[in-house]
C-alpha cells in the first residue's frame, strides 16, 4: 500500500479513479506528465496477474494497494 496524506479525493471520484486519462482536478490538464495513465496502468499490470487494485480516501489521506494471489 501507498498513503498519500495529501487532499482527500471525494468519494465520487473513486470509481473512477482507475479509469484511463480519468483525473480529479481536469484543471491540471497542462501541468507536466498528469495524463491520467498512472492508475489505470497499475490496474491493467494487477489484473494481467490475477490481482486487483483498490483505493481509500478518509481521515485527509488517500491510500492505494494492490492485492495479488499467492
Amino acid at each position: 500500500c501507498v498513503t498519500n496524506p495529501g487532499a482527500q479525493i471525494a468519494q465520487e471520484h473513486l470509481p473512477r479513479l482507475f479509469e484511463r486519462f480519468y483525473r480529479v482536478d481536469a484543471s491540471r490538464s497542462n501541468s507536466g506528465a498528469n495524463h491520467g495513465l498512472g492508475l489505470a496502468i497499475v490496474k491493467a499490470i494487477a489484473l494481467m496477474h490475477g490481482g486487483s487494485v483498490f483505493v481509500n480516501s478518509a481521515h485527509g489521506a488517500n491510500t492505494f494497494g494492490i492485492q495479488l494471489p499467492r
